[in-house]
Formats: C-alpha cells, structure tokens, sequence
C-alpha cells in the first residue's frame, strides 16, 4: 500500500474516531468504496445519524448517573458475591447499547454499500448523472439504471430505456454496463445502450469496448468507434453506423434516414405520453427522413403532412390517428 493510501486510511479513522465500521478501512480498494459510497448526499446523512447514535452511546457511558449506578453495583459485587448479577444487570444496558450500535453500523455499512443507487427518468424525460468516480450517464426517456460502485469495479445495470455513457478513465475499476444478458466493459470511453429484450443495441462513440453474451460466454467483440452491435437479433455482428443519427437522441433530437414510417413513429412515441396512431389505408411504404425534436410530436405530425398525403386527426384521448389519404399517392409532395 502507497503512503498516500496509508494517508487516506488515518484520516478516515480520525474522523470518525471509535466507530466500528471505519476498522473495515485497511487497503486503497477499501478507501475508493468507502469514499465513493459517501459521496452521495443520501449515504452521508445516514452515516453521520449512524456516527451521532455511536457517539451518543459513549456518552450515556460517561454520564454521572449511569458512573454512579455502575460504582454502586462494584461495592456491592466486593461485599456479596449475589450482587454480581445486578453488576451484570446493570452494566448490561450500556454495553448493550455499544455493542448493538456497533453491530448494526458494521452490518449497516456493508449491505449499504453493496445496494446498487437507482436513477431513472419519466416519458419525455432526460437526465444527466455525475457519478463520484468523474463519469457521466446521460439518460433518455423513460429509462432506469442501477449503479454500483465498489473498490474493484463500477457496475451500472440498465434496467431499461437507454443511456449515454462517458467514462473517466481507470485502469483500476473498469466500468462495466449490464442490459439483459449483454456485458459492456470499458476503462474510460464513450458509448450508448439502448435496452431491447434481454438483448442490447450499443453504439461506440469513441475509445474501445468489449462486448459479451451472456447466454453464450464464447460471444464476445471488440468494438471501434462508429460501429454499432445489436446482440438481440439471432446472429450479432458488428457493423459500421451513422453516428451523429444514433446518437443525436443525447442532444433532444431524433434523426431518421429512409426510416419506415411504422419504425419513426415507434420512435417519436417513446417520447410522449399521447403516441401517434396509425390507422387506414396503405402507408406502410412510406420512408421518413429529417430531424426533429424529440418529444414535439405536433412538429413530427405536421412534417408529415407537408410530405405525405396524409391526414391527421385528434382523439377524444389526446392521442393523434394518423391515415392516409389515397393507396395510389404516397411519394412525397416536395412542390
């Protein structure tokens, strides 16, 4: 261990002096965890009420009535041996105290500590994270993770939705990012996953990454930025994709290129609470290109009504039915 971690570990214990669960504090791994653990607003005011309970136990020790109780219940153990179980009994509720504080800080830090820190977003919602290891993790709609950060690793498992995910570089604690049965590991990069299934799309937007399928550990890949793998297809394969398109969603755009309509509208829903119906006529065929802000499904609707022969219409709901106006006329109307 470095001087500097043998440092850190001595201001740990100084600071907080007598509790039980800082004697866990002995190796630089140790000092990341506990660090990292404490830097979240909800641990620390936990910990400090644990570390004022503790130390609220001392001083019920000290207290001259309780000094008193104790220095009576010694004369009277010296003069009859019967009064040693009245010592016992006495003594009993302050040690009794110590030791249960004791217990439940040590256990209490552990299982804390081992409890991953959800964070999520509602429909139309984006969120950025700054975890306390320097990375960020930019969330989009409706999406959840659960981020874990130990000593030896910095585990996020994306519940589901999709995220960005800009990784401070570590060559101590790789950062590892589990959806479904996909594994993404990185040391310091950035990347997207998006969620499908037990599978996972992931988009390399620069550094490297190593991709592995769970269900089948001989399933692995490296990938180079700008390319893309969905492994919830029947056979993965790494392919080259267009980048500022895929991740456009980070900036609060959608962009499509000769997208199915059906494909679009799936997408532009994600971001609303009233989605876009279609309904009627044949319009399967039509291919949508352009970029739009995610979540304005009326700038969405009436992009397509200026391109297509398409009507559109408000239900008693709040939702928008999309038809088309004729089988025989869905080129585009560009004059």
């Amino acid at each position: 261990m470095t001087t500097e971690a043998d440092a850190d570990i001595r201001r740990i214990k100084q600071r907080y002096p007598g509790l039980p669960v800082v004697t866990y504090v002995n190796t630089t791994a140790d000092v990341k965890a506990f660090s990292a653990w404490r830097r979240d607003s909800r641990n620390a005011e936990s910990f400090d009420r644990m570390q004022a309970m503790w130390d609220a136990s001392r001083t019920l020790a000290d207290q001259p009535e309780m000094a008193a109780l104790s220095a009576d219940a010694r004369t009277r153990a010296a003069s009859r041996r019967r009064a040693r179980p009245r010592l016992l009994g006495v003594l009993a509720p302050v040690g009794a105290v110590g030791a249960a504080i004791a217990a439940l800080s040590v256990g209490w830090w552990l299982w804390s500590a081992q409890q991953p820190t959800p964070y999520l977003t509602q429909v139309g919602e984006r969120r950025v994270v700054q975890l306390a290891d320097g990375s960020t993790i930019t969330l989009d709609t409706d999406s959840r993770i659960d981020v874990r950060l130990t000593g030896g690793r910095r585990l996020v498992t994306l519940v589901t939705g999709q995220a960005r995910f800009d990784v401070e570089g570590d060559p101590d604690r790789p950062f590892v990012v589990k959806a479904g049965d996909t594994e993404v590991t990185a040391l310091g990069t950035s990347f997207d996953v998006r969620r499908f299934g037990t599978g996972a799309r992931v988009v390399l937007v620069e550094g490297r990454v190593d991709v592995r399928e769970g269900r089948q550990a001989d399933r692995r890949w490296s990938m180079q930025p700008g390319q893309q793998l969905v492994t919830s297809v029947p056979r993965p394969r790494v392919v080259t994709t267009d980048l500022p398109a895929a991740t456009s969603w980070a900036a609060g755009r959608l962009t499509f290129h000769e997208t199915p309509i059906g494909v679009a509208v799936a997408e532009v829903n994600r971001y609303t609470r009233h989605p876009i119906e279609l309904r009627a006529g044949d319009i399967s065929s039509i291919r949508v290109s352009g970029v739009f802000d995610a979540g304005d499904v009326e700038g969405f609707v009436a992009a397509l009504r200026d391109l297509y022969p398409l009507t559109a219409e408000r239900a008693e709901d709040g939702h928008v039915v999309l038809s088309g106006a004729s089988k025989n006329n869905l080129t585009p109307d560009l004059g």
